[in-house]
Formats: C-alpha cells, sequence, structure tokens
C-alpha cells in the first residue's frame, strides 16, 4: 500500500498536467485572437478574449490545487505545450480529443477546433457495438480526468483525514487581490469542499452544466449567467447569441453578429523560431515574445510557490508587453515568404534571466 506522499505525489503530477492542460489553450486562443484585424469582427475578439482569460483563472484553480496539497509548480521546456498541439496523459491522448490543434489564424476550422476542445462530456454520441465491451480505448475524457482528481482527494480525505491531505501553506493561495477579469474568481482551497468546487468551476465554465448552455457562474459567484466556453464557440460558428430557454443541441437564437473571415491577417501556422531565421527583424521580434512569455510563466509559478504579488507583474506587465509584440508580428510580412504570410510568435521556451 502506498504512503500518503507517494499518493500525493501522484496527484500532483495529475494536477500538473491539469494546469499544461488549462495553459495549452491559452496560445491557441491568443493566436486566433491576434490575428483578426484592428476593429473587425468585435464580437468574435470579444468572446475569444473573454475564454482566454478565463483559461487563465482555471490555470490559477489549478495551481491552488496542488499547491493546496503542498506540491510546487515548474514550468519548463519540458512540460510547456508546443504546436500543433495533441492533448495527451501520460503519453495518451485524451478520448474525443484525438486531432491537433494548431496555432492559426481566426478561421472556420479553427473556431471547429475551440468547440472540440472544450466539447462537453458525452456530447457525441457513440455507436453501440456489438464488440464495445472488448474494445480498450485508451485515455480518459478531460472531464473523467478531473473526475477522477476529484475522487483521488476525497479517497485520500477518507483515509488520512483533510488537514493531512491539504497541508499546503495557505499563504501561497492565489485570492481575489490577484484576479484580472473575466467569470468566476479564484477559490482559496484548504479543504475537499473548495477543492472540489474549483474543479467544478473549471469544468462547467468550459462544458457547461450537464450539456446547459449556461455555467454555473451564478450559483457559485452570484455572477451573472455566462454561456459556457463551448457554447461561445458555437456562437461564433452561428454568427448568433444564445438566449435563455434556447436548446443546448440546437443553434443559438439569440441576436446576430457579424462574423468575417475574410478581416484576418495571413499569418503563418504554428512557427518556429528557426522560419524566421531569414528575417532578422521578425526573429528579434520572436525572440522578445519568447523571453515575455517565458517569463510570464515562471512569473505564474513563482505566484503560486509563495511569492504571490509575482502575479500582478505577470499579467500586467509581461502578458500587456507580448501581447504588444506578437500585434506587431501579425501585421507584418515575413521577409521573402514564398507564400506570402505575415508573422506569429512560435510560443517557444526561453530560460528566463531572473536574479
Amino acid at each position: 500500500m502506498n504512503t500518503l506522499e507517494q499518493e500525493k505525489s501522484k496527484l500532483s503530477h495529475w494536477l500538473h498536467t491539469a494546469m499544461t492542460l488549462e495553459l495549452s489553450t491559452i496560445p491557441l486562443y491568443m493566436t486566433a485572437l491576434i490575428s483578426i484585424k484592428p476593429g473587425k469582427n468585435r464580437v468574435a475578439a470579444n468572446i475569444l478574449r473573454s475564454v482566454m482569460m478565463e483559461e487563465m483563472l482555471h490555470l490559477s484553480l489549478a495551481g491552488n490545487l496542488l499547491s493546496a496539497i503542498g506540491g510546487r509548480t515548474t514550468f519548463t521546456a519540458e512540460n510547456i505545450p508546443s504546436f500543433p498541439l495533441t492533448l495527451k496523459f501520460d503519453g495518451k491522448r485524451f478520448k474525443d480529443r484525438e486531432f491537433e490543434a494548431n496555432l492559426a489564424p481566426f478561421s472556420p476550422d479553427n473556431i471547429e477546433i475551440f468547440a472540440e476542445i472544450e466539447l462537453p462530456e458525452g456530447w457525441r454520441e457513440r455507436p453501440q457495438l456489438k464488440a464495445a465491451l472488448k474494445l480498450d480505448v485508451p485515455g480518459y475524457t478531460i472531464g473523467e480526468f478531473y473526475d477522477e482528481i476529484a475522487k483521488k482527494l476525497a479517497s485520500l480525505c477518507e483515509v488520512y483525514g483533510q488537514t493531512a491531505v491539504f497541508n499546503g501553506n495557505p499563504e501561497h493561495q492565489l485570492g481575489l487581490n490577484y484576479y484580472w477579469s473575466g467569470g468566476g474568481r479564484p477559490i482559496i482551497i484548504n479543504d475537499l469542499e473548495s477543492a472540489q468546487r474549483a474543479i467544478q468551476v473549471i469544468v462547467t465554465q468550459g462544458e457547461g452544466v450537464r450539456h446547459e448552455v449556461y455555467d454555473d457562474d451564478h450559483d457559485y459567484f452570484g455572477q451573472p449567467e455566462q454561456v459556457a466556453h463551448f457554447f461561445r464557440f458555437r456562437e461564433i460558428q452561428f454568427g448568433r447569441h444564445y438566449q435563455p430557454g434556447d436548446n443546448p443541441r440546437q443553434p443559438p437564437t439569440g441576436p446576430a453578429f457579424e462574423v468575417d473571415y475574410s478581416e484576418v491577417y495571413p499569418i503563418k501556422a504554428n512557427p518556429k523560431s528557426t522560419d524566421y531565421v531569414a528575417d532578422p527583424a521578425m526573429s528579434t521580434l520572436n525572440d522578445e515574445f519568447n523571453r515575455l512569455y517565458s517569463l510570464m510563466l515562471y512569473q505564474i509559478a513563482e505566484a503560486l510557490n509563495g511569492a504571490s504579488g509575482a502575479m500582478y507583474t505577470a499579467i500586467l506587465n509581461s502578458m500587456h508587453d507580448m501581447t504588444a509584440t506578437a500585434l506587431k508580428m501579425v501585421a507584418t510580412p515575413i521577409a521573402n515568404d514564398p507564400e506570402g504570410r505575415n508573422g506569429a510568435p512560435s510560443f517557444e521556451w526561453v530560460e528566463p534571466a531572473v536574479d
């Protein structure tokens, strides 16, 4: 039988995977967002921005879960996402996410992929095959993955008690003082109830509540009801908002808005640093972006490991500066590119220069 520390070590690995999972979506959504030309597709841009910022909240909630059981957050070249992206856990793809996601411009195909990333548990009916019981499909769905984390926490608390399980330093928790925007809010995690609530917020903001269009931010935080991430991307697909009473299995019936996929910069998909060797100016911009991106992740880790003030610097400075750099890149053609494409950030790790 494993000791508590061995069980928590395994759980820490799962929670770090959860953080990487939430982090994985941010470059995808950000790239689509910054590819939209200024002043165009305002509603769609606001939807992308809102989802991206709530993914930052999910990253923080997963970090609070890790910190609450005494774990530490570490981002390195080995554990940050690379693109094109496949969503994996322990080397196996998550079920219902057997596809690649690309750093690419705002397009119908990309919005379709984003909706697939946020796909609600059980949304797609699977055929009932006679040999179904013999089929061994490896991996979890994302919903099952988070359910397993919640079950594991409950099991450990039953065996060892909540005080032993949630023995992390409470001062390392990120609370309301370190929240920036979007729906929901940080949750201080110090027991099983608060841990389960954080997991529920992560899942329902993304997928909705039991296949309902709206998340449960109203129940948890007293905030206005918001459309869950999956359904926000469907709003872009249909060019129309959801409204109360809409059937989640049917297209939205609320006010229409314009979606124009032609008002987008022709950026290079899934760029790498090596792609800009022949364009020193673009290479310099990309290097600066990657430096700021890596620094932001380092600062987020520092914040979750006790230096909570680093979150201010990560969001207000590093994220702001890297966005400004990215906007320069997407508006600039790559020198001598045979396809006439513009630049885009590669989201690669650069070891931060810190004191």
